[in-house]
């Protein structure tokens, strides 16, 4: 997995959860869950890490198919997912 870094201005961009189309079912969030566990840039701004998801080889997830019943299984390819856009 790789480590990136944002920029953001208040503690609720900390509750921000993003997801991948690429990637179903899953939600990607920051490391930290308050400003003060980020880096204090300035007055107005710290710094938040989050981890995306690395996959070296395919792997197959299977998850609820909550609408309709059942389960669905889909494969992932080896790339990396859950980058903030």
């Amino acid at each position: 997995m790789a480590t990136y870094t944002v920029n953001i201005t208040s503690e609720s961009d900390l509750e921000e959860s993003w997801s991948d189309d690429n990637c179903p079912n899953f939600s990607f969030g920051f490391n930290e869950s308050s400003l003060d566990e980020c880096i204090k840039i300035n007055e107005t701004t710290w710094r938040a890490t989050y981890e995306s998801m690395e996959l070296s080889s395919p792997k197959t997830y299977t998850y609820l198919d909550m609408v309709n019943g059942g389960e669905i299984t889909y494969t992932l390819a080896a790339g990396e997912y859950g980058v903030r856009s």
